[in-house]
């Protein structure tokens, strides 16, 4: 059916426009450098709340459209000279010591049906009063209701992003929420002072002019969302401000500074008008997480590109073991692919390989609804890996066409390096002139004396490096929650002495570097906040000092013999 617009439609938008903030967001308008029509999501200002349909919820954005450049966005209702507005929500959430970010939802399609002559952006606006253009320096709202009306939706299979060509008599979504921004009610959490996780909406505006004039790069916006509710009855609310010309990955960066992104330029075959180009953005955050192992989390979010992305592939040095390697996607609902079948939800499955690790989809060749990476929407890719990172390449393989991309610029494991340190001294009580365990407790060669808990005695080794202070201390083999203390001497005693049920081989200036609680017997230093090896040691990076470090720990059975409550690992050496 064809879109429509009544005068009620025309008093909703002017209600929004009247109510939202004044302060113009640009300075000067059209915005130096912009030539051509521009349009850019100016406001994500209200949410639209539906009552959950099985285990989906739904909602969906109020955006405010702003036409920065120097010529006028065509508006034409019915035809293929109009916006297309879409709507998404993202999730940041930290899980198992790592933050990560995730699109859970996308809408369909919203066209547009009528500019208003508002001054959200800019504090001129060249109106017109027939509403079929947004002038230079006007903006245009629609109601987050009228963004999620199923019968102005139209599917994302239809638009080509990068040349803002789309289907001009769409399908529409009936039935339910769909067409809306759906959700999982078990991804669902409220938000507030008791968690960390936040959620965002994104928000998109397509326009033929606006892509002919090599303007639709910048054509997101995202807002933070507030989540109230349980169960399946869940509501959402805007909170903070718009942050417009961003992606979504903007918004994990804004959460945490330790992300990176980069927008990455990928050939689309068009020619002039056409630049030939489109954009993605990729980020990744990597994270320590002790005892050396790392997690690597990439996000790909394609902003612009019709011939989507099919592959990712990531690579790593020779020795790095891989482990959790996981993938996160969002799903296509409703018919909303081509010949209006959904688009495959069939996961991309990671293959590990000898120095790399790759994700795809079926081929296009194969199936042209196939599980691609299309515009508007964010894939997450990760490990963990017993490797620091380095500066390395990914590359990307796009759907439509056999093409490849490089980027390069990202971190990706590197090879495992040991520290420059070695075992001095076993503390196991035997060999010529070794000091014996004090009960004749003897552990396995080159651990500790034999404990309570582990006849083979305690292990301390080391990860990481010392030429970017990256060294972490590990023990393991020792009774299961008990405390253990780091120990650095400055001198070693090859013989050593007895100490507790135990031999200890540091000597000379003795400090303790740190208390750690066990887990499972095992610990590891620096742990949490706790400061690096060499500064807490004072053997600072290239001094050319050696540290002699042993671990001794609480071990206070009472049947153990004898019963002196504390023991001590093997003794391990490292130059600085």
């Amino acid at each position: 059916m064809p879109f429509a617009w009544s005068p009620l439609h025309v008093f909703a938008a002017a209600l929004v426009a009247s109510s939202a903030v004044r302060a113009q967001q640009y300075p000067t308008c059209p915005v130096p450098g912009r030539a051509g029509p521009d349009l850019v999501v100016g406001d994500i200002q209200s949410v639209q709340n539906y009552t959950a349909v099985g285990s989906l919820e739904a909602l969906s954005l109020g955006t405010t459209a702003c036409n920065v450049g120097t010529q006028s966005v065509n508006w034409f209702a019915n035809t293929v000279n109009h916006p297309v507005i879409g709507g998404n929500l993202y999730r940041y959430k930290v899980v198992g010591g790592a933050g990560r970010f995730e699109q859970l939802g996308q809408g369909w399609m919203k066209h547009a049906y009528l500019a208003l002559s508002e001054n959200l952006c800019c504090a001129t606006c060249a109106g017109d009063p027939m509403g079929t253009h947004l002038g230079v320096g006007c903006s245009d709202p629609y109601t987050a209701a009228q963004n999620g009306t199923q019968s102005m939706l139209g599917p994302r299979s239809q638009v080509n992003a990068h040349t803002g060509a789309f289907n001009a008599a769409p399908t529409h979504p009936s039935g339910g929420n769909n067409g809306r921004i759906q959700v999982e009610v078990a991804e669902l959490e409220a938000t507030g002072a008791a968690t960390t996780t936040r959620f965002f909406g994104e928000s998109v505006y397509i326009a033929p002019d606006d892509a002919a004039a090599n303007n639709g790069d910048n054509n997101t916006s995202w807002r933070e969302v507030a989540v109230a509710g349980s169960g399946t009855a869940w509501s959402f609310s805007v909170t903070g401000v718009t942050t417009h010309e961003a992606t979504a990955l903007d918004a994990w960066k804004s959460v945490d500074p330790a992300v990176q992104t980069k927008s990455v330029v990928v050939p689309e075959g068009t020619n002039a008008p056409f630049d030939g180009n489109a954009r993605l953005v990729l980020g990744w955050r990597v994270t320590d997480l002790g005892g050396g192992t790392w997690r690597y989390e990439y996000a790909l979010e394609n902003v612009n590109s019709d011939r989507a992305v099919q592959a990712l592939t990531v690579p790593f040095g020779a020795g790095a073991v891989l482990s959790n390697t996981g993938f996160h996607d969002v799903d296509f609902r409703a018919g909303d692919g081509l010949l209006g079948v959904s688009q495959s939800g069939l996961d991309w499955a990671p293959v590990v390989g000898a120095n790399s690790v790759a994700w795809g989809s079926e081929a296009f060749a194969l199936n042209p609804n196939g599980n691609a990476l299309r515009f508007g929407t964010t894939y997450n890719f990760r490990f963990d890996a017993n490797a620091a990172p380095v500066q390395g390449s990914v590359t990307l393989a796009q759907f439509k066409v056999v093409n490849s991309v490089v980027v390069t610029g990202v971190e990706v494991p590197g090879a495992p390096s040991s520290v420059p340190g070695a075992a001095f001294c076993a503390g196991d009580g035997q060999g010529a002139g070794a000091t014996p365990c004090p009960c004749s407790n003897f552990g396995t060669s080159g651990r500790g004396c034999a404990n309570s808990a582990n006849a083979a005695g305690a292990l301390l080794a080391a990860t990481g490096r010392t030429l970017d202070d990256t060294v972490v201390l590990q023990a393991s083999g020792m009774p299961a929650t008990v405390s253990s203390i780091f120990l650095k001497g400055d001198q070693s005693n090859g013989a050593g002495v007895v100490f507790g049920d135990g031999v200890r081989c540091v000597d000379g200036a003795l400090l303790r570097l740190g208390t750690v609680q066990n887990t499972a017997g095992a610990s590891s230093y620096p742990a949490g906040a706790q400061t690096s090896v060499s500064i807490r040691g004072q053997t600072p990076i290239g001094s050319g000092a050696t540290g002699y470090y042993q671990t001794y720990y609480r071990n206070s059975s009472a049947q153990y013999c004898p019963p002196e409550t504390f023991n001590v690992s093997n003794g391990y050496s490292i130059t600085w």
